[in-house]
């Protein structure tokens, strides 16, 4: 086995997971992925996406890959091996039937060939091409790395940025106006497809016993997902209230640890909605390309905080810091992003200074 983290290893992490879900963590809670001092200099990757089984490799050989890239890494903190079938996000929409392309640093997802809205009658198709790939990438992983690393779900997406996948963004803007209530219907029947996505999903990776995680860097004890709605970046809070808050209160109410993923300026119009769901737990906050970094939104940050939820952000270590320094580290979970990757020495220094 070349990923060098073990069943105690993995044991401990939990215990620090379940402490800050609790709010009963005493120290800074952060995670670190740092590489062999060897490694030194490398860019920062993280969750690229995954290679495709062809006829010249295999699933066994997409893990064994895997495995051999995080027999160089360290984990730190909340930091723990992890594993997920990453085809691009919102892939539930290629479940449905969008044709989706991949390349190796991004993917898109053709319209359906559809001209109606109402045409438009998702389905679970256990045939499908994308949600076989995906379940049986699941299963080898969740079988070879049960003891010692974290099996998590495809990013399934959300309801609005799953509707425009299958219809394009373009088409269901005008939608929202046209034919709201046809919006209504198939949002409501994503969201209950996409229940039954994750439940099978969960099943796979054996999130009973062995807790839950996805894209993002959480893990939980129980049924954990990061809530999204990019394609609200374009809405008005009165859309997002009509069309966004019942999928998201809906699955809320579904999950034991329900985030969001709040990506983007655009978004903090919809911020108050998004806090006053009682079920959620926590925000992710991204600023977006462009933007300072998350430790100079010290307000929003507050605002999170001050209605009891708790956030995650990506900080450097400085980043980390001054977060800590203006407002205290309770309920907050920082995972060091840094242009190079840092080293385990480099790491190890850190985590004697906090």
């Amino acid at each position: 086995m070349g990923i060098r983290y073990s069943k105690e290893d993995l044991r401990h992490v939990k215990q620090d997971w379940i402490a800050w879900w609790e709010g009963t963590i005493e120290h800074p809670f952060y995670g670190i992925e740092a590489v062999d001092d060897s490694m030194a200099g490398l860019p920062f990757s993280y969750n690229e996406v995954t290679p495709m089984e062809t006829e010249d490799l295999s699933a066994e050989q997409i893990l064994d890959g895997i495995e051999e890239f995080g027999a160089g890494i360290h984990w730190f903190g909340g930091a723990f091996p992890k594993f997920w079938p990453n085809y691009g996000p919102g892939l539930m929409a290629a479940f449905l039937g969008s044709p989706l392309h991949i390349r190796p640093d991004t993917v898109w997802f053709d319209p359906l060939p559809v001209e109606k809205l109402e045409d438009i009658q998702p389905q679970f198709d256990p045939d499908n091409l994308w949600w076989q790939r995906v379940k049986k990438l699941t299963r080898l992983a969740s079988e070879r790395w049960r003891d010692i690393a974290i099996v998590g779900l495809t990013d399934l997406g959300g309801n609005l940025d799953i509707l425009a996948s299958l219809r394009s963004s373009e088409k269901l803007l005008l939608d929202l106006c046209d034919s709201p209530e046809e919006v209504v219907r198939i949002t409501a029947e994503i969201t209950n497809l996409w229940m039954r996505y994750f439940d099978q999903s969960f099943e796979l990776t054996n999130g009973k016993e062995t807790g839950c995680s996805g894209w993002s860097p959480l893990w939980a004890p129980g049924k954990l997902y990061m809530l999204q709605s990019d394609f609200s970046y374009m809405i008005s809070p009165r859309m997002f209230k009509r069309y966004v808050m019942p999928d998201l209160a809906a699955c809320c109410d579904y999950l034991d640890f329900a985030f969001y993923h709040l990506d983007g300026v655009g978004q903090l119009n919809h911020l108050d909605q998004i806090l006053s769901i009682p079920n959620l737990r926590g925000i992710q906050w991204i600023p977006g390309a462009g933007q300072p970094e998350p430790e100079e939104w010290l307000d929003v940050l507050k605002k999170i905080r001050d209605t009891g939820k708790l956030c995650q952000v990506y900080v450097t270590r400085a980043g980390m810091q001054k977060i800590i320094s203006a407002l205290g580290w309770q309920g907050f979970y920082f995972h060091i992003n840094e242009d190079m990757m840092l080293t385990a020495s480099q790491a190890r220094e850190f985590a004697q200074l906090i």
